[in-house]
């Protein structure tokens, strides 16, 4: 199993974040999943592993390429599992009313209202602000640049959120999501 499959079964939210940072990664490389030949198998545990992490990459690199999304944005994938996870976002919200992401979201609204504010509204929606914003965090960390306390609350909200939320999405997608609507 490719680590992003590993990735998707395991956590949504975790995967999606995954996908564009491999994006990045390939348009750094300019496409050439050859060039990643190290990096694969300083995780892919043998020959066999690091192959299927190579037609992993060959695929997504095809994906960009189909989608026109080589220079910025994202394969249709990802736009499809974030409109997924919006929804169920909304379901769980509106008409299940599950408490404990009640409560989860009313911790991170504010957060989510804020960065829309200062990012000028350019995400489309309460889950893809908490993505873009973990994965802006993720950028700043991998520069090594200084994170505020603000900031790191605000993440630490995104992330309870979207923890919630991929839980509920994988158990929506084994089947096991059987909430009573009373």
């Amino acid at each position: 199993m490719s680590l992003a499959a590993k990735k998707l079964k395991e956590n949504v939210s975790e995967y999606i974040i995954f996908l564009w940072q491999m994006e990045d990664l390939l348009r750094a490389v300019h496409f050439n999943a050859e060039a990643l030949d190290e990096f694969i198998g300083s995780y892919a545990p043998n020959a066999g592993a690091i192959e299927d992490e190579k037609k992993w990459f060959q695929g997504l690199v095809t994906n960009m390429k189909r989608d026109g999304v080589e220079q910025r944005g994202h394969v249709t994938e990802i736009h499809e599992l974030i409109f997924e996870l919006n929804y169920l976002h909304n379901t769980l919200l509106n008409i299940v009313k599950d408490r404990a992401y009640n409560d989860a979201y009313l911790l991170a609204q504010p957060n989510i209202k804020e960065y829309i504010s200062r990012t000028d509204g350019k995400s489309t929606n309460d889950v893809e602000v908490c993505l873009t914003a973990l994965y802006g965090l993720l950028l700043l960390r991998l520069r090594k640049e200084p994170i505020s306390e603000a900031t790191q609350l605000a993440m630490q909200s995104f992330s309870g959120l979207l923890a919630k939320l991929s839980h509920h999405y994988g158990r929506m997608k084994h089947g096991e999501f059987n909430y009573s609507l009373n």
